[in-house]
């Protein structure tokens, strides 16, 4: 990595929305195990787990761009990098400020 390249990381708040529904049905399954039978937390405990892992598999994606190359690493416990290079790109526009 040069000293030019721009590192981007999802944030925290968008990790959490994008984990959002496995939470809410989490809850969901801990409501009906509350009511009808204990049987449900099974599948609570199950969605809670789904949306941890799916909350750290975006914390821990990186995006890498630099001059030659756009470089995406992503996963937990198998890093994948996938790389593209700039001179692929085409019709890219860069607002003036």
């Amino acid at each position: 990595m040069q000293t030019d390249d721009i590192i981007l990381k999802p944030a925290y708040i968008f990790a959490f929305f994008k984990s959002l529904p496995f939470i809410l049905a989490a809850l969901v399954f801990l409501l009906l195990a509350w009511c009808l039978s204990p049987f449900f937390l099974f599948f609570s405990i199950i969605l809670v787990g789904m949306a941890w892992y799916r909350f750290m598999y975006i914390r821990t994606s990186t995006y890498t761009i630099s001059a030659e190359v756009i470089r995406i690493s992503r996963g937990i416990f198998f890093k994948r990098t996938d790389q593209l290079e700039m001179f692929r790109i085409k019709g890219a526009h860069v607002a003036a400020a």
